[in-house]
């Protein structure tokens, strides 16, 4: 009886770590296909929450700072995917940070937002 408990736990653990590598898998093809961009910034932000469902953002902004294009990922399980998130494409960051308080994945895209904010402020100095 043991042995089959055991059998069947062994398998489901080796099924979650073959899963978490396709997932892992998509983030990074996402990730390399957003940052191939002749110039502009990208940022990443992360929605964790120890019960419920977490959030990936991906951010990819001008040079100016008008968002360009997001993708999403939003899910609790590994089958969860990037999807576009068009809501607020044509936003600068400003505008963006206003809206976001009345979003429930404005976590995610605020920790997105704050790495565009310190990749321009770091170019900004090094032209000083």
């Amino acid at each position: 009886m043991w042995g089959w408990f055991i059998a069947l736990f062994a398998g489901i653990w080796i099924l979650q770590i073959l899963m978490t590598k396709v997932q892992l898998k998509n983030y990074q093809a996402t990730l390399k296909k957003m940052s191939n961009r002749p110039s502009g910034y990208l940022g990443v932000g992360i929605q964790k929450q120890k019960m419920g469902i977490g959030v990936i953002a991906i951010v990819v902004t001008n040079e100016e700072g008008s968002l360009i294009e997001s993708q999403l990922m939003k899910g609790v399980t590994v089958f969860s995917r990037f999807e576009a998130f068009p809501k607020y494409n044509g936003l600068d960051i400003e505008s963006l940070k206003e809206k976001l308080d009345e979003d429930t994945d404005g976590q995610a895209f605020k920790m997105a937002i704050e790495k565009i904010e310190a990749q321009m402020s770091k170019k900004t100095n090094l032209a000083v």
